[in-house]
């Protein structure tokens, strides 16, 4: 049984703001904001459909996400070409499986498309990682970014999105920095704790661009068709270490701890390629 629930805020919209403006009034103090203004200006804006996907790279095998009733976190990976998931998504998914092109870095899957976008100058990082999301029909369950900040640059079509500030954490059903909760409207029978939590909520249309402060909950519907980039940069180490109120303060250790396991897989990974190369 599905029903009605909580209590909601809007998220402030501004129009691009200046890089003092925007660190002084939402970076800092750690605010989402939606900004219009830049995104609308890349030539990827009056680029990117599939059309445009298919013509530069329909026969790529690409990697993509087969979620299984919304569940992101245990979704499995799997290759095809891109030409075929462009038609999968072309049209309604509506069964238990949902494919979803996600977090691929974009200089690695569509490396033709990197000049048709320029890094905001929000972003203090040189380099930071620009990942790709384009698809339909799917909810990317409520997560955090416990590294540091991100900027949701939606190119076509649009995303409504969820917002829960990180003193929302006791009612999110939380594991590891994503939520249980797989599904949206969130049935709360399963989940009575969710009635309780809080929530920004926006839309965000091509052209527009969501900030999201490390630490920050949010889940992400996508209806039609819709293709962004997400750009991800690392916090200052205070930030990381000084979890805000409801993150658990073991939350950067384990997640440092993580970090470490991974490189160190891909550096015996590297090593044996080498050794079977020799």
């Amino acid at each position: 049984m599905k029903l009605s629930y909580n209590t909601s805020s809007n998220v402030a919209r501004v129009d691009a703001p200046s890089v003092e403006e925007f660190t002084s009034l939402y970076a800092e103090p750690g605010k989402p904001v939606l900004i219009s203004g830049v995104v609308s200006n890349w030539p990827a804006y009056s680029l990117w459909n599939q059309k445009y996907f298919n013509s530069i790279a329909g026969d790529r095998l690409i990697p993509v996400k087969r979620m299984r009733n919304g569940d992101y976190l245990e979704a499995a990976n799997e290759l095809m070409k891109l030409s075929e998931y462009l038609n999968i998504v072309s049209k309604k998914q509506t069964g238990e499986d949902r494919f979803y092109l996600s977090e691929q870095p974009v200089k690695r899957v569509l490396p033709e498309v990197v000049a048709d976008y320029s890094k905001p100058t929000y972003i203090e990082s040189d380099d930071p990682l620009a990942v790709c999301y384009i698809g339909s029909h799917v909810y990317s369950q409520m997560h955090f970014h416990p590294y540091g900040k991100a900027l949701l640059c939606v190119v076509s079509g649009r995303k409504r999105v969820k917002l829960f500030a990180p003193d929302q954490t006791q009612f999110l059903y939380q594991k590891y920095n994503f939520s249980k909760i797989t599904e949206e409207p969130v049935d709360l029978e399963k989940y009575p704790l969710y009635a309780n939590a809080n929530y920004y909520e926006c839309e965000v249309n091509a052209g527009e661009m969501l900030f999201f402060p490390i630490y920050w909950w949010h889940g992400v519907d996508t209806q039609e068709f819709t293709s962004a980039v997400v750009f991800f940069w690392n916090d200052s180490r205070r930030l990381r270490w000084s979890p805000p109120p409801g993150i658990p303060w073991h939350t950067p250790l384990l997640f440092e701890i993580a970090s470490w396991y991974f490189k160190g897989k891909a550096i015996l990974r590297k090593l044996a390629n080498y050794q079977d190369g020799n």
